[in-house]
């Protein structure tokens, strides 16, 4: 019987999986050591299946490293991980998502992302090391404006 794929964050003693799966994804490790604590996990039993970072600066996050394993791509799990980390996000009173791309600018707008110039981001983001060099300046800048929640 297979299990359910969960979403849980990351420990310690995942980051050999967690960086191996960036890596056959081609994405950046800078900075995953120390957001480490932001990262979640897509699990299926005892099986890391994908991943995807959130690191949050002030009232602005940063969507970064979704990757999926190769043998479970095409299964929709990039995208549930995607929005986990909407919900997330959101959850945690967040203005704005912003992530870098050279790979998946076509995939990220079905969520409500728009492109952005990298001056027109927060100055808060400008702490992120993708945004420092992590990520190549070629990369397309995405954001998505997260729902407010109004006074209780």
């Amino acid at each position: 019987m297979r299990h359910a794929v969960t979403f849980r964050e990351a420990a310690a003693a995942e980051l050999p999986i967690l960086e191996a799966l960036l890596i056959a994804a081609e994405l950046s490790l800078e900075g995953v050591h120390a957001h480490l604590a932001d990262f979640v996990l897509a699990v299926q039993g005892d099986d890391v299946l994908g991943v995807a970072g959130l690191e949050q600066y002030g009232p602005h996050g940063l969507l970064r490293s979704v990757a999926v394993r190769a043998d479970h791509q095409g299964f929709g799990l990039g995208l549930a991980l995607t929005r986990e980390m909407i919900e997330r996000a959101t959850a945690g009173e967040l203005e704005t998502l912003t992530l870098l791309t050279t790979t998946a600018a076509g995939f990220f707008p079905k969520l409500g992302f728009r492109p952005v110039t990298r001056d027109a981001l927060p100055a808060a983001l400008q702490a992120s090391s993708q945004l420092q060099g992590g990520c190549p300046s070629s990369a397309v800048v995405l954001q998505l404006a997260l729902p407010q929640r109004g006074p209780s």
